[in-house]
């Protein structure tokens, strides 16, 4: 042989050694890579694949689930063997032989495919069509199918054959357009409202036929090719000696009887639900709460939170009005919340966040100014610091300086809602009546930042330095409160003292029954028991209907121990009432989105505008009488079969009977309806007798000279004052002296040394009329007379 044709020979052999490395390089590149891009799959048993999270009412009834694929989870044991057969016969009949690749199956696939030209049958296993879920990709590529095939292997080395099915039959897709189902347990509620365990045969088969194309043969979508197809599953069960003749002929005679399970509450409270769900993602983060199979428990009470939505739809067709708006979080306008706490637990009973079907919850995410509903806080204060209900403050006009920097002296005179003012009262009228006048004068007396660190203590959040001012007492806040804050706050005043943290889930499980989170009641003392019971006391008052007191929240009376407080600001943008027993607190709020003034066209029972005799239409307004009558409405059902509870009623605390126009013990000028029992706690009760009622007298003054009268005076022009003997100081109708005021400002005036100035009686008689002033008024009686004959 030739040098020459040796070269070529050895190029030749070199050429060949090349390229069966570069094959052998290749294939064993493709392999490395295929193992690197798959997914490890050693502990798919233990994660289970993607399964919703159920939330639970408090009475273990489910609220709602949250999934990305609604899935729920059960082992192979609880499936039924009809279901496994039914799946292995019409999906993957040698899957108990095959490891995996069913090798006569893709044979026959390829010559099936060769003869029609066509891809007409499909090859995948069980365990290939659970590999392809697990890669969580569905692209065809040749390297994705490798992939499929080499996890398949894996699964078939790695677990048994009963898992592998486990796997499958919780993974798969049952569903239809109309409802996300995964996994048989989910496609047995959708289907059947039954658990899997509980389907007959034919059920089973109908479920079986579904893989090849859920949407196509839903019963919901096409009831006659779910029947066909259910019927082709139960031949091939007979064909592999699943089931018997007679069972067959039996199954496929059954009627398809749908029935939808009715799991899903989620529309009885869906901003409780939407509350749930953020402090879940918080805690665990979306990807476990979505596809992690918990259980929480909550505290949502359904029953009361039906009876909520039912009062609250009730009172929206009645007497709540509506409108619709560009700007808000809502179009319907006016909104409200309701929120119900226990106090003692914490608990979140019920939760109404809005109207409509907004995403805004205005029990937790509204911030509004409380108006008098932020009252109790000063009076519990001046509880704190000492004083008691009989306490008196004087409900007379009083000019603030607004700023100390002000040269010019701005100034701000706080006033009552009617323009009325009783002069000297106790803490408990005030309260009740839900004064204005008193409310700045009592937060002026007990100070500004002792009120704001109690209020703090009691739960509301948000106070910030820029409420450091008078209009603290009257709610006018920076950022204002929420209905959740107020409730929990209240609720101090229902415990005695201690503020109880709001909770909303109790406790969380993963998908094994195991609890990741447990959340436990906080409790702490923040206020003394007989301080929270004196406020309440007034509270009490503030509800009442008569007859020493008729409160403002009368409307919310439920006939059995309760307290509570009103609250609309000025501008009639907001309207409160938070109430409570022993063991609920309930907050309601009406208010516009953007706060706008709750006045609204009045309309007639066929939603016709009112209008007066001159074509103009009447207005209405929202105010604190509609959330307290939504309150007392809502609350009278809910506590309708509860056992009747009172307050408390500390050992410290005592009774004594005072005089109630200056809070001392009454001296023998008091008047009986002046005299009153009123609650103190032990060591601040008043010890001294009152010295501001005094024998009295009364004289005839005439009005149009001011003097004493005469009896030359018209008796038209003569009234009767009561005045103090020994000061000569005219007393009103309780014996109260009498103030002088300023004609424009109605303030009370005062001398040189800061002293009231007091209405006195006159020193002179009347020198004005004489006789002749006499005798004309005798004329004209007599003629009055005679006009009166004559009429008859």
């Amino acid at each position: 042989m030739s040098n020459k044709k040796q070269k070529i020979k050895q190029l030749s052999i070199i050429l060949v050694i090349l390229a069966m490395a570069i094959v052998m390089g290749a294939g064993i590149g493709g392999i490395t890579w295929i193992i690197k891009k798959s997914p490890d799959i050693s502990n798919y048993g233990q994660w289970k694949t993607s399964e919703s999270t159920v939330i639970y009412a408090s009475n273990g009834k489910v609220l709602t689930k949250l999934y990305k694929e609604n899935r729920s989870y059960v082992p192979i044991s609880k499936i039924p063997k009809d279901l496994q057969h039914a799946i292995v016969a019409i999906e993957d009949e040698r899957f108990y032989e095959h490891f995996g690749l069913d090798i006569k199956g893709i044979l026959r696939a390829i010559w099936v495919d060769l003869k029609h030209m066509a891809k007409v049958e499909g090859a995948s296993t069980i365990t290939q069509q659970l590999a392809r879920n697990a890669l969580l990709s569905l692209e065809q590529t040749f390297s994705r199918k490798f992939q499929e095939m080499y996890i398949a292997l894996q699964f078939e080395r790695m677990y048994t054959k009963d898992e592998i099915l486990e796997f499958y039959l919780n993974e798969i897709s049952l569903g239809d357009i109309y409802h996300n189902a995964y996994g048989v347990q989910s496609a047995a509620k959708y289907y059947f409202n039954k658990d899997v365990w509980e389907l007959t045969l034919a059920e089973s088969a109908l479920i079986a036929g579904l893989p090849k194309g859920p949407n196509a043969y839903s019963p919901y979508r096409n009831l006659e090719k779910s029947r066909n197809r259910r019927n082709i599953v139960l031949k091939k069960m007979l064909e592999h000696g699943y089931i018997a003749k007679e069972e067959y002929e039996q199954a496929i005679k059954e009627k398809i009887h749908l029935e939808k399970a009715k799991e899903n509450n989620a529309e009885i409270a869906p901003y409780f639900v939407s509350y749930i769900r953020k402090k879940l993602i918080d805690k665990f983060g979306s990807e476990l709460v979505y596809t992690g199979g918990l259980k929480v428990y909550t505290t949502l009470d359904l029953d009361i939170q039906n009876k909520a939505k039912e009062t609250t739809d009730e009172a929206l067709e009645k007497y709540i009005p509506t409108t619709t708006r560009k700007s808000g979080q809502s179009k319907l306008q006016p909104q409200l919340g309701i929120i119900t706490i226990d106090p003692n637990t914490g608990y979140i009973k019920a939760m109404i966040g809005g109207r409509g079907d907004d995403k805004f919850n205005r029990t937790t995410q509204a911030y509004r100014q409380p108006g008098s509903s932020f009252k109790p806080f000063v009076y519990a204060t001046a509880i704190e610091q000492g004083a008691g209900t009989g306490t008196i403050v004087d409900d007379t006009l009083k000019e603030y300086k607004t700023s100390l920097d002000d040269k010019e002296g701005a100034s701000w005179i706080p006033k009552n809602y009617n323009n009325k003012y009783l002069g000297p009262t106790t803490l408990r009228i005030g309260l009740a009546k839900s004064i204005n006048v008193m409310a700045v004068k009592l937060l002026d007396r007990v100070g500004i930042d002792n009120t704001i660190r109690l209020a703090k203590k009691m739960g509301i959040k948000n106070l910030v330095p820029e409420d450091r001012n008078l209009s603290l007492a009257l709610g006018g806040l920076t950022k204002g409160v929420t209905p959740l804050e107020m409730a929990t706050s209240y609720g101090v005043l229902a415990t005695g003292g201690i503020k109880t943290d709001p909770i909303a889930i109790t406790k969380v499980e993963d998908n094994n029954g195991n609890v990741i989170w447990s959340n436990e009641t906080s409790r702490n003392i923040v206020l003394k028991e007989s301080v929270a019971y004196l406020v309440t006391d007034m509270l009490r008052s503030a509800v009442s209907r008569g007859p020493l007191v008729w409160g403002t929240g009368w409307r919310a009376y439920l006939n059995r121990p309760m307290a509570g407080k009103t609250g609309t600001t000025s501008n009639y943008s907001d309207a409160w009432f938070v109430g409570y027993t022993p063991d609920l607190v309930t907050t309601v709020w009406i208010g516009e989105d953007s706060p706008t003034r709750m006045e609204y066209p009045k309309k007639d029972k066929q939603g016709n505008i009112i209008k007066d005799k001159n074509g103009k239409s009447q207005t209405e307004i929202v105010s604190s009488g509609e959330a307290a009558r939504l309150w007392g409405d809502y609350m009278r059902k809910v506590v309708q079969n509860r056992p009747v509870k009172d307050f408390k009623r500390p050992d410290n605390i005592i009774a004594k009977e005072i005089c109630i126009e200056d809070g001392l013990l009454p001296n023998q000028y008091c008047p009986p309806q002046s005299r009153r029992e009123e609650l103190y706690i032990e060591g601040t009760e008043p010890t001294k007798t009152g010295k501001l009622h005094k024998e009295t007298a009364q004289i005839k003054i005439d009005k149009s000279t001011g003097l004493i009268a005469t009896d030359y005076c018209p008796s038209d022009q003569i009234v009767t004052k009561t005045y103090q003997v020994d000061t000569g100081i005219i007393v009103d109708q309780n014996g109260v002296p009498i103030k002088k005021l300023a004609p424009e400002t109605k303030l009370p005036l005062k001398d040189e040394n800061g002293n009231y100035i007091y209405e006195q009686i006159p020193s002179k008689e009347c020198d004005v009329h004489g006789p002749q002033d006499a005798g004309e008024e005798i004329k004209n009686k007599i003629f009055d007379f005679f006009n009166i004959l004559r009429g008859r």
